[in-house]
């Protein structure tokens, strides 16, 4: 989690897998202060409740994609990819 971009905006902390705009949105969020909620990427689930932030980011872990490796400098979609 630590090489990957962290976003704190609105109440939430998002994390990204680029540094620029437009950001990659795909990975678990942690919303809100104690109990913090970890969704699945934008809000199409909850993941579980934490009481504290090390549990959160537990939390959000456990729920990375195998492939999520260090954030890259630019925008989503990563260059060379066949995501959109």
């Amino acid at each position: 989690m630590r090489a990957l971009l962290p976003f704190p905006s609105h109440g939430c902390l998002t994390f990204h897998r680029n540094t620029q705009f437009p950001w990659s949105n795909d990975l678990p969020f942690i919303a809100g202060s104690a109990p913090y909620t970890v969704y699945a990427p934008l809000y199409s689930g909850v993941l579980g409740e934490a009481l504290t932030p090390q549990e959160a980011a537990a939390l959000a872990v456990a729920h990375l994609p195998p492939d999520c490796g260090p954030a890259f400098d630019g925008p989503w979609p990563p260059p060379d990819s066949h995501i959109s």
